[in-house]
């Protein structure tokens, strides 16, 4: 074997893809890429391979054996979130994935989810509307994904805030483990009773298939079962709201392709989110590990590396699209790898899809003429928001046309 490119120095100094923040991500990766299809970058005071090409990154995702996910997610999340899917592999991740599942595949989605989403988005405009300007962020983006799975999972609307903040908390666990630790104690102590409850008296919701599925002859057990949930939240709402306000950004800095979304919604809605996931994905630098020393497409990889997926830079890749920095609807480009690939892609994707569509549509209608700010484009820049992973903008002031009723 080769000396590692690990043992040398990295390619990029100064910069530590865990934790620090810059506007010139895009150009830092398009630069790396350029030179070879990965770099050798800090990362938490060590040296990781960051994966730069859609090819790379793919064939990554897809070999579970050599990146197994199982491998970091028990340093960054096990403490908070429990023995996730993340976690898992064989036979107990095909059972608790075909009890968990079920619920968010396409079909299912489409009929018993898509048609609560619309009278939920309508509901959380509604409170603002009549305003005619609002941080969309708060207002918006950052509740509705989390009223959506509050209200499949059957949890009371009342609730709304304290969830929220729960599945914010949820994320944050290496760089704020006290508020993680709490929010994972406090979760569990609010749902362990519905649980309960919800086993003797199952009703149509997701908690109570949860509880009451089985999978090879096998249930799934408390533990289980609220492990998935810690999971949702965050993965299911964090996600979602920063891919949301991701494309919310793109189109409100590309006026022409918002004019085309509004010539034709029903036809353009759909492709401006896969565009949007594409140009800002929510998750952009996911971390992994190798855990065996190995060669792999011609990287000799010590064993314990941190691997970084640049999913940002595999979807600007320009092997794969061309003019990739430019956000272009009209690519009409559904590209999965926003999502992961592999055994571990996403089990809610076609539930997020929805959600955005629905929301982005909505939006639209009734905010006429939406638009940034005056003088706020800065504050709506997009940005690392848990480490360097999840990124999106932390506010969104825009102002729209209040039409008021003659009567």
């Amino acid at each position: 074997m080769t000396a590692s490119p690990i043992a040398g120095g990295a390619d990029l100094e100064g910069f530590d893809f865990a934790v620090d923040d810059t506007t010139a991500l895009h150009e830092i990766l398009a630069e790396l890429r350029a030179a070879k299809p990965y770099a050798i970058v800090p990362f938490a005071g060590k040296h990781a391979v960051l994966l730069l090409t859609h090819e790379l990154v793919g064939a990554a995702f897809r070999d579970e054996a050599t990146f197994p996910a199982s491998a970091i997610y028990p340093l960054t999340t096990g403490p908070v979130l429990g023995k996730t899917l993340q976690c898992m592999s064989g036979r107990e991740h095909r059972i608790n994935r075909a009890i968990a599942s079920p619920p968010f595949r396409r079909g299912e989605v489409a009929r018993h989810v898509e048609p609560v989403l619309e009278p939920l988005a309508h509901e959380l405009i509604d409170r603002f509307a009549d305003h005619g300007e609002a941080d969309l962020v708060a207002e918006f983006t950052t509740r509705y994904p989390v009223l959506v799975i509050s209200r499949l999972l059957g949890l009371p609307v009342e609730d709304e805030d304290i969830v929220r903040r729960w599945a914010h908390d949820l994320f944050c666990y290496p760089f704020d483990p006290d508020s993680a630790l709490a929010a994972s104690r406090e979760f569990t102590e609010y749902l362990t009773p519905i649980l309960e409850h919800r086993r003797r008296n199952p009703g149509d919701d997701l908690i109570s298939t949860l509880v009451t599925a089985t999978a090879e002859g096998e249930r799934l057990d408390d533990e289980q079962v609220l492990a998935f949930l810690r999971l949702l939240f965050p993965a299911g709402a964090d996600t979602t709201m920063l891919a949301l306000a991701n494309t919310l950004v793109a189109l409100l800095t590309h006026p022409d392709q918002l004019e085309l979304v509004r010539s034709a919604p029903d036809e353009h809605v759909q492709w401006a989110i896969w565009e949007g996931l594409r140009w800002e994905p929510p998750v952009g630098l996911l971390p992994r590990i190798c855990p065996e020393s190995t060669t792999w497409r011609g990287i000799d990889i010590p064993a314990s590396t941190p691997m970084i997926f640049s999913i940002n830079a595999a979807l600007r890749d320009p092997a794969a699209y061309p003019n990739p920095h430019r956000y272009d609807i009209t690519r009409r480009a559904a590209d999965m790898l926003a999502f992961g690939q592999g055994p571990h892609t996403c089990a809610g994707t076609w539930l997020a899809l929805a959600e955005l569509r629905t929301a982005l549509a909505i939006l639209l209608r009734r905010l006429p003429v939406l638009r940034i700010r005056d003088n706020a484009t800065e504050r709506a820049r997009i940005t690392s928001q848990v480490g360097t992973a999840l990124r999106g903008p932390a506010e969104l002031p825009v102002r729209w046309e209040v039409r008021r009723s003659s009567t």
